[in-house]
């Protein structure tokens, strides 16, 4: 089972994120509860709040295609594969929490259909220490 957060980060702050996102995974992986409030303030400043319904008929519009079995448990959307395995979304104010269980091809499905959304997505892992844009910004250096 992998576990990811994905966050829409502000376009005047791509660049100031971009090759910094193994610190920004560290932010979001702090568990201590004395540190929450400072972490949530820090992510609603970088990031853009997501609009729920929007993302949603995105997904399902896009996934709808290769999953057969689509449903909603408590605030879920559910997505089932029966080679794949099973792909649970839900969506919070500030990110996208998305539990996979299966082939990493529900990963790619899924990254698939936001970076067709939006070019800003970066996803974590904490579990697994990893992370990345599910669009690369371009980066031009003079």
């Amino acid at each position: 089972m992998r576990i990811y957060s994905i966050f829409h980060i502000k376009k005047q702050y791509q660049s100031f994120v971009f090759g910094r996102e193994r610190q920004l995974l560290e932010m979001v992986s702090t568990k201590e509860r004395a540190l929450e409030s400072s972490v949530s303030k820090q992510l609603s400043y970088l990031c853009e709040p997501i609009e729920g319904r929007i993302v949603q008929g995105v997904l399902y519009d896009h996934l709808k295609k290769s999953f057969p079995t689509i449903q909603w448990v408590d605030e879920y959307m559910r997505f089932e594969h029966q080679f794949k395995g099973g792909l649970k979304i839900k969506v919070c104010t500030h990110h996208i929490e998305a539990i996979c269980e299966g082939s990493r091809m529900l990963d790619l499905d899924l990254f698939h259909s936001l970076s067709q959304m939006n070019d800003s997505f970066i996803a974590f892992n904490a579990e697994d220490s990893e992370c990345g844009w599910l669009k690369p910004i371009k980066h031009a250096s003079y």
